[in-house]
């Protein structure tokens, strides 16, 4: 087993969502599966959640 710090990517309808996370796996997939599992049970938990850190830039 390794230690992964994994990314996740998705280009939602209003703009584009990242979450970063550190998991243990197998392989670099099992990395991945195991960080997708980790958003979806996070999400379940909402109110446990919000936004701690941002970057605003000017257009």
């Amino acid at each position: 087993m390794s230690n992964y710090k994994v990314t996740l990517k998705s280009e939602v309808k209003l703009g584009t969502f990242y979450w970063v996370t550190n998991v243990t796996a197998d392989s670099e997939d099992e990395a991945v599966n195991a960080a997708e599992n980790m958003f979806l049970t996070q999400l379940a938990s909402s109110d446990e959640w919000d936004f701690t850190d941002y970057d605003a830039e000017k257009l």
